[in-house]
This record gives C-alpha cells, sequence and structure tokens, in this order.
C-alpha cells in the first residue's frame, strides 16, 4: 500500500501527540476539566528608556494602555531582547536580567499581551504581563490572583524598610 506525504505526516502528528502531551490524555477513571485563564506573569519597570521615545508620549500613555512586545534575538547586546512599544512609540526594553523566561514563550509561540500598569517619573513607568494558561479546574483555587505589581505586595523583603533591618 502506498501512503502520500500529506497522509503520512497527519497520522505520525496526530499519533505522537500522546507522546508529547502525556498531562492531557487522563486515565480513564479520571476525568479533568482543563480551563484557560489570563494570568499576570510579569510587571516591571521599562529600561532604556532614556534612550528611546518615552519622553516624547510620556504624557499621553496612562495605565491600562496596551503595549505591544516584539522579540529581538539577533540584538547587539541581548539575545533575549524583548522591546516595548506603544503606538508608533518604541518606549524601551524588558529588564536584560528579568527577560529570558518571556523570551522563551514567545519564541516557543506563547502570546504575551502587555500593558502599562503604572507611572510615575520616565523611570517608572511598569508594564504588565499577561498570558493564557491551562489549568486543571479541580486545582484551581476561588483565591482573587494578586494583580499587585511585586515592589507593591506587602512583605518584607519588597518593603523599602528591609535593608534598615537588623540581622541577629
Amino acid at each position: 500500500m502506498k501512503i502520500d506525504r500529506k497522509e503520512f505526516l497527519k497520522v505520525v502528528g496526530l499519533g505522537s501527540a500522546n507522546l508529547i502531551l502525556p498531562p492531557l490524555a487522563a486515565p480513564s477513571n479520571l476525568s479533568p476539566q482543563l480551563l484557560s485563564q489570563s494570568i499576570k506573569i510579569y510587571d516591571n519597570y521599562i529600561k532604556g528608556v532614556q534612550y528611546y521615545d518615552l519622553g516624547k508620549c510620556m504624557k499621553l500613555i496612562k495605565p491600562g494602555d496596551k503595549v505591544d512586545l516584539k522579540r529581538f534575538a539577533d540584538h547587539k547586546y541581548d539575545r533575549f531582547a524583548i522591546s516595548v512599544e506603544w503606538e508608533k512609540y518604541f518606549l524601551g526594553y524588558l529588564p536584560a536580567y528579568e527577560n529570558i523566561v518571556l523570551a522563551n514563550l514567545m519564541d516557543a509561540g506563547g502570546k504575551l499581551e502587555g500593558m502599562i500598569t503604572s507611572k510615575g517619573s520616565i523611570y517608572e513607568v511598569s508594564i504588565g504581563i499577561w498570558t493564557e494558561i491551562i489549568i486543571n479546574s479541580n486545582a484551581a483555587t476561588s483565591e482573587k490572583l494578586n494583580e499587585l505589581p511585586a515592589d507593591k505586595v506587602d512583605d518584607i523583603y519588597r518593603s523599602n524598610n528591609f535593608y534598615d533591618i537588623k540581622v541577629r
């Protein structure tokens, strides 16, 4: 029997789905309910703003504005570079020490959505990033996920007084 290339790829692709995605193939005695949920995975200040267009649009942007995230895998200084753009303005980049996971997600085809979350001085414009994550609804909690920026969460390591604490 002769099989054409298209049919072969379809059979191999569908047959290998269970090898690639074993958690989705539930045991017969369980029927997990999968749920797609938008989860905030990042919130911090944009970097390099003094070199780009943020100063030109500082009075125009506001918290809640959507921003575009673009990968620059061939960036001269940072191969995980992700730019932040608003309308026609290039605002800056995500910090190099925090962008590797987000860059890997984007490179793997993950869809990230960004939004201005706070605005202070030109050096204090932060963006939040959300992505859709598939979770088992049986494991999901009814507690509200924290939407605060990391430096606004009330814990000792993120407080301004952390460095004033004396170690015993």
